[in-house]
């Protein structure tokens, strides 16, 4: 196409300037009138890098990056709020073109350097692959797809800026030695941004089916830890492990103010209801931010097995050695061995397996 071409021009025209020279143009009636930013983000604000009224419809920005950056472009009207259209890109040495996007909504795309148009490349494709869910549709193989085809792209992106910001929206989505992996690409002055992310990722490998599981003794952290049942009682989990009237627990990490939770408390109930005197338990760790509302949950949806928590939302050591970033998520536990045989057991899942290993 010939918009691939017109980068390798322009660059020949600034070859004898900075060779970190950038141009970002854009050009829409739907830009009268308004003001054209360079934002970036800092400690989750946008602050502006440079800003130009548009003229005849048409803005040009100009500068110097000595390194690539993720950046946004805004439109909006002087002293607006809110952006009128906002474009996310990187800005590179070169010539960088907003571009309109044919669709219902206006929507822009940044067009030229490499990270841009290798950008646009995954948002094709992961574009093409959202077009085919639907009613109908296989839409749980089609949403493995989808994270298949970000993986992909972090891979061949080999660590690079689109690399790594694919990998920061989405690490959750993937497994740990994925996760492992792709931070292994990253350039070393860029790896401290994911250090947390690959102890995580390396913490979940230790709790993987097939290792032990490991004691949940005092949900709190800081000075008093407290692993409190709702009645104020420490319960630990080795003492729910090596009760010999239970063959498998079930540890199940949740709260009340989480809807995906809620939607798995009537299999939850279901299978407790039938395999509990078989040697089925469940051992709750909730993630509440208030004791009132932990235990109006317990209550109300009767919720009927041991329960602790700090109470502290986040903030406690089970959720750290059991590498939980979102909830819910659950580990079971085959007590003879006191091994992890199964995880993220979901819906219709978890009386099936339970089913399979009590029959």
């Amino acid at each position: 196409s010939m918009a691939a071409l017109q980068p390798l021009a322009a660059a020949t025209m600034v070859g004898c300037g900075n060779k970190a020279a950038y141009t970002i143009t854009g050009e829409s009636d739907k830009f009268a009138g308004k003001y054209a930013y360079l934002q970036v983000e800092k400690e989750g604000e946008l602050q502006t890098v440079d800003s130009v009224a548009v003229a005849d419809n048409a803005f040009s920005l100009k500068g110097v990056a000595e390194q690539p950056y993720s950046a946004y472009v805004v439109v909006k009207d002087a002293g607006a709020e809110r952006p009128e259209f906002y474009t996310e890109l990187f800005v590179e040495p070169g010539q960088i073109a907003i571009e309109e996007v044919a669709g219902e909504r206006p929507s822009f795309k940044a067009v030229g350097g490499a990270l841009n148009d290798a950008m646009n490349a995954v948002n094709d494709k992961l574009a093409a692959i959202e077009a085919k869910m639907g009613e109908g549709a296989d839409n749980a193989a089609l949403e493995a797809e989808y994270y298949a085809a970000l993986y992909a792209a972090i891979m061949d992106n080999g660590g690079n800026l689109l690399s790594q910001n694919i990998l920061r929206n989405n690490y959750y989505a993937f497994e740990p030695q994925q996760v492992i992996d792709a931070i292994a690409l990253i350039p070393a002055e860029a790896q401290e941004g994911f250090a947390n992310m690959k102890s995580s990722a390396e913490q979940a490998l230790k709790v993987m089916p097939g290792n032990p599981y490991i004691d949940i003794t005092e949900v709190g952290t800081g000075d008093q830890p407290q692993t409190l049942t709702p009645d104020g009682k420490v319960l630990t989990l080795k003492s729910v492990v090596e009760n010999k009237k239970n063959k498998y627990v079930l540890i199940d990490f949740w709260a009340s103010w989480c809807g995906p939770c809620m939607r798995e408390v009537p299999y939850l109930v279901e299978t407790y209801k039938n395999y509990h005197k078989k040697g089925f338990e469940i051992f709750g760790v909730s993630f509440d931010r208030t004791k009132e509302a932990w235990v109006k949950a317990i209550e109300e949806k009767k919720l009927t097995w041991p329960h602790v928590s700090s109470v502290k939302y986040w903030d406690n050591q089970a959720r750290h050695d059991y590498a939980v970033n979102s909830i819910p998520a659950n580990f079971l536990v085959d007590c003879s061995t006191g091994e992890i045989i199964a995880t993220a057991l979901r819906g219709e899942e978890l009386q099936a397996k339970i089913a399979e290993l009590l029959k």
